[in-house]
């Protein structure tokens, strides 16, 4: 059962067999996780071209290829959590599934429970390795900090950094920046800029004992360069 204070992971689930797919999926879902089903793996590469999802659920004896291999061939996957279910138990293959990047090796039959435990733990472990990151309130105007402390913004440096953050790690120019704080660029003195950038790095600095990862980008503007979200 998904505890609380894990996200709701996103799985896909790979497995030809129709009953044991759909009674894997469902029970997931059931569990609070949102979970997909794919029969194939032709049409689980179909739709990792649309979809996001952080544990995937893969079966090795497929009517396309070999989930192992297929496993080996994609390193995109080696960021996701991969439990593997099989019939396939010998030691040698469970050796080669953890090589492929498997984080679970499970012998079918499955229990449902165990499995939906282990996607629990896995999602936890996941997020625990997640690169930290900063978060920008819209309606407290607070910035917190990857360990957590958070400060209080003016309006002017909230709008700064939204905007900023709708492109994190790219440069913003100047003359969009000037934008999302209601100027009109042509009119703008940006020395007002230099100096609303330089107050908050030292504020940030002073209350949170760390850089602000702020860059001035030469010639062009501004650049939030770490990983940051912008809640509600």
């Amino acid at each position: 059962m998904r505890t609380t204070d894990t996200p709701p992971g996103r799985v896909l689930v790979i497995e030809d067999e129709a009953a044991l797919l759909e009674a894997l999926v469902t029970y997931l879902n059931m569990e609070g996780f949102s979970a997909d089903g794919v029969a194939s793996l032709n049409a689980a590469s179909q739709w990792m071209r649309t979809h996001q999802f952080d544990i995937l659920v893969l079966d090795l004896g497929l009517p396309d290829g070999d989930g192992l291999k297929w496993l080996g061939e994609n390193a995109q996957l080696r960021e996701k959590g991969v439990i593997i279910t099989t019939a396939r138990g010998e030691g040698q293959q469970r050796v080669e599934g953890i090589r492929a990047g498997a984080d679970i090796y499970l012998v079918k039959p499955i229990e449902l429970e165990e499995l939906a435990s282990l996607v629990n733990n896995l999602m936890r472990r996941l997020q625990t390795k997640a690169s930290p990151q900063w978060s920008l309130s819209r309606t407290n105007w607070t910035l917190q900090s990857p360990s957590g402390v958070a400060i209080k913004l003016t309006h002017s440096e909230s709008m700064l950094l939204r905007k900023m953050a709708e492109h994190p790690g790219q440069a913003v120019s100047r003359q969009d920046l000037a934008l999302s704080l209601d100027h009109d660029p042509e009119a703008y003195d940006f020395r007002r800029m230099e100096i609303l950038v330089r107050r908050l790095r030292n504020k940030t600095k002073e209350t949170l004992g760390s850089e602000l990862p702020l860059e001035t980008v030469h010639k062009v503007g501004y650049a939030f360069a770490a990983p940051i979200v912008v809640a509600g």
